[in-house]
């Protein structure tokens, strides 16, 4: 009993010392990393009002975890404490070190932190580190035997639903994350069919089709902006207007020839047509019926095939840490709405480095991300050939979310390095923990002499 305690007392150590380790970009920084929108989660939580352009889950977290303003520092540490234990939890259910699983757990996450983009995420007032957080934790539900008992899937379900409900994005996600899941247990990929349960596979798509009712309101007001900023980006909307303008009254058609090149620009320029046209609330109607007109004409459908093919690999390859990450001093809102609701912290926002222009490491960092992973992906894939135990499975499931990721990024919003830069770093640790079971199959293999290498099981 007293070693049991003992080792459950290190295993809570180990994930304080490395949510530490992984608020690192926020030690050196000076101050938690923020971005334009944090502003709107910061009024939203504080003021419970849903954003037009986002569901409130996040504003009511980030209130919460502040203890109602008392210090953003605090969130940070929450959302850290959350990954920290999810890879924790990693590293004990895809490999068996036994005694020692506390201080590979410990050295895996200080190598991601200081090589990997999910530091500069994780230490970010913004909910991109939950689309990672959902990620595990469907993936160690998925990978959960009978054994592990209830109260632990339970905790996992409820995380997974609290992640899924921070952003507009994680319904998309999901949908095609689980549903792909389903298309290859039928197909009898990788033998999914029989790695995978159907049963977890329905409750996660179930509790995921459940967020549309924190989120409806937001998703209502929004979802034919976002979208008709990805037709802007992709051409789609340019050539539609054209063809279609001399028979309608779209007022779109006054700016079809000045249209911006990025969906980022149409809808967050205040020069944009967006918001000459009446921005969210006048434009919906409108937009709407264009996006239609482009879904039902065969032309456009083979339009958005390909320019979603397109925008999923531009997004693949796009994930550098500091995208948007500039100084927002004086005149902008979240300067004005930190000295408001964080009056303590002003001082310490105002002299961080990323307010001061000072983050000079960032290009260099982003070198080194992109060398890990390539590497990491390279060794993934040579070790998926191997048929290493559970292994393939894993490897499926990670490199399925990346996919997806980019898909639902590059075809529904836009491909920028921030949507990318904060699910890449999985390939990284998938990576390690390949290597870690290969090594193990590898030392058990010499201790028994048995001249086979890997297990043709692939159960967890």
């Amino acid at each position: 009993m007293l070693k049991f305690e003992t080792n459950r007392l290190t295993g809570v150590l180990v994930v304080v010392v490395s949510a530490f380790v992984l608020m690192a970009p926020a030690f050196l920084n000076g101050f938690p990393i923020v971005y334009s929108d944090t502003s709107t989660y910061i009024v939203s939580g504080f003021e419970l009002e849903t954003p037009f352009d986002r569901p409130i889950i996040y504003g009511v977290f980030l209130w919460l975890s502040s203890l109602a303003g008392i210090s953003l520092w605090l969130t940070v540490l929450v959302q850290c404490l959350l990954l920290a234990w999810l890879i924790h939890l990693s590293i004990h259910r895809f490999l068996d070190f036994g005694s020692r699983t506390n201080l590979v757990t410990l050295l895996v996450i200080l190598f991601l932190s200081l090589f990997t983009s999910v530091s500069w995420t994780a230490s970010q007032l913004m909910p991109d580190i939950f689309t990672s957080i959902m990620l595990l934790s469907s993936i160690l539900v998925l990978s959960t035997n009978r054994k592990c008992g209830l109260r632990p899937l339970i905790g996992l379900y409820i995380i997974f639903f609290v992640s899924a409900a921070m952003h507009m994005g994680h319904l998309s996600f999901n949908v095609g994350f689980l549903v792909a899941i389903l298309v290859l247990r039928k197909l009898k990929f990788a033998q999914l069919q029989k790695l995978i349960p159907l049963a977890p596979v329905l409750i996660l798509l179930t509790l995921s089709l459940a967020t549309i009712l924190t989120m409806g309101s937001a998703f209502a007001k929004s979802r034919n902006a976002f979208f008709m900023g990805a037709l802007v980006e992709h051409g789609i909307a340019k050539k539609y207007l054209d063809q279609n303008c001399e028979f309608t009254q779209y007022k779109m058609c006054i700016y079809k020839d000045s249209l911006p090149k990025y969906a980022w620009e149409f809808l967050w320029e205040m020069e944009s047509p967006f918001y000459k046209m009446g921005a969210w609330t006048e434009t919906r109607e409108e937009f709407g019926e264009i996006i239609r007109g482009t879904l039902t004409s065969p032309e456009f459908i083979g339009m958005h095939l390909r320019e979603s093919v397109k925008a999923t690999a531009e997004q693949i390859v796009k994930f550098k840490i500091g995208d948007g990450n500039g100084s927002f001093l004086n005149g902008t809102l979240l300067h004005e709405r930190i000295a408001h609701y964080f009056p303590q912290e002003l001082s310490e926002y105002e002299n961080s480095k990323q307010s001061l222009d000072q983050l000079f490491f960032i290009e260099t960092a982003n070198m080194i991300i992109a060398f890990v992973v390539i590497v990491a992906f390279g060794l993934s894939c040579l070790l998926a050939t191997m048929k290493i135990q559970g292994f393939n499975k894993l490897f499926t499931l990670i490199l399925l979310g990346v996919i997806v990721n980019a898909w639902v990024c590059g075809t529904f919003a836009n491909a920028i390095d921030r949507l990318g830069s904060k699910l890449i770093w999985l390939v990284p640790l998938l990576a390690i923990i390949g290597l870690l079971k290969f090594w193990q199959t590898k030392s058990r293999v010499s201790q028994t002499n048995i001249p086979h290498i890997v297990s043709r099981s692939d159960n967890f």
